[in-house]
């Protein structure tokens, strides 16, 4: 049986495997651009997790007020 879920992911992720090798394992992947990790059922495309609006509010965040 493989694991299929978030926990499964966060434990291997250290493990130094590849994104191919962690999501066929557990069917999540996490986004490069944003750092958002997903359930997706291919690697072709990544579900909608609003990238761009959370790549601004990072931004922002990081801006010295």
């Amino acid at each position: 049986m493989t694991p299929k879920n978030r926990a499964a992911f966060v434990e291997l992720e250290p493990t130094g495997m590849g994104p191919d090798e962690l999501w066929q394992l557990t069917g999540f992947v996490r986004c490069d651009d944003c750092g958002y990790l997903m359930h997706t059922t291919t690697l072709v495309t990544l579900p909608d997790h609003r990238c761009t609006q959370r790549q601004a509010r990072h931004r922002d965040q990081e801006r010295p007020s």
